[in-house]
């Protein structure tokens, strides 16, 4: 919890993501336009903390996503390589590796540059 509560503040244009804990919640804010794409809130039980609720903006105007299950897919990778630092596959929607190599990069940028420890093959938790 002490990750996420630090959340991330961008340093250089190449990343993509502000993201900050307030009023027990995590706003996800693209940095160039600071639009917020998520608020993932979160409560406390004793030392145990649970996210209870997602809000994902859909005002087609700043942000096309319509997906639930991507945006989960896509909230839980963001929170595990920007916030935690550890490997998580990139959920992308493309059809070929080259394409999703430039979707990834749009999406987090530098982050994806991160050299990250891969877990032991397995089953992917990101994978639906």
């Amino acid at each position: 919890m002490e990750r996420l509560h630090a959340g991330v503040i961008p340093q250089q244009m190449e990343d993509k993501w502000f993201i900050f804990w307030e009023d027990d919640a995590l706003h996800f804010h693209r940095s160039w336009t600071g639009i917020c794409l998520y608020i993932l809130r979160f409560q406390q039980d004793g030392d145990l903390w649970s996210s209870i609720e997602c809000t994902v903006n859909r005002d087609p105007e700043q942000y096309g996503g319509t997906d639930d299950q991507h945006d989960l897919l896509m909230l839980s990778y963001l929170i595990d390589t920007l916030l935690l630092g550890r490997y998580a596959p990139f959920p992308s929607t493309q059809p070929n590796a080259e394409l999703a190599a430039l979707d990834e990069w749009h999406i987090v940028g530098r982050a994806m540059l991160e050299d990250r420890e891969r877990p032991p093959d397995g089953p992917d938790p990101h994978q639906t």
